[in-house]
């Protein structure tokens, strides 16, 4: 085989490597948007699956220590719930009664959602304020958690 085939075979062997390596990649990590009630509802469905939930924190669920947070998360549109585990830095915003958003994974067998990111929207009482005012405030609200 000359040298220039051999590049080619070369090439193309590369090609096929990396658009698999990107397949597999973006199959294995993309995230699945769910509401609470669809993960209550068929659990099985988002086993060992990335998914990407929001809802509401209930009131008198949040228990948090140093880096772990753990709290009870309401689907937007019904009563259902399902309890969140978090490991990481706390947003400034997360308090109760508050939208949030997380992505992670659920562990049906001991009924939890194992949440790797953790947003939380800002309360609508914060619009219309400029920085050092929403500044203050939030200051003030994390004194009080």
């Amino acid at each position: 085989m000359n040298s220039r085939k051999k590049l080619i075979a070369a090439g193309v062997v590369v090609i096929g490597a990396l658009a698999y390596l990107l397949v597999s990649g973006f199959t294995n990590h993309s995230l699945h948007d769910a509401e609470v009630s669809d993960i209550v509802n068929n659990p099985v469905k988002f086993q060992g699956k990335g998914i990407k939930v929001s809802g509401t924190v209930m009131s008198g669920t949040v228990m948090k220590a140093q880096l772990d947070l753990a709290f009870n998360m309401k689907d937007k549109n019904d009563d259902s719930f399902i309890r969140v585990e978090y490991k990481g830095i706390v947003p400034d915003a997360f308090q109760e009664e508050v939208e949030v958003i997380v992505e992670g994974t659920y562990d049906e067998a001991n009924k939890k959602f194992v949440a790797n990111s953790l947003l939380a929207k800002c309360p609508s009482r914060y619009d219309g304020m400029d920085v050092k005012e929403h500044n203050k405030a939030m200051a003030e609200m994390n004194a009080d958690i």
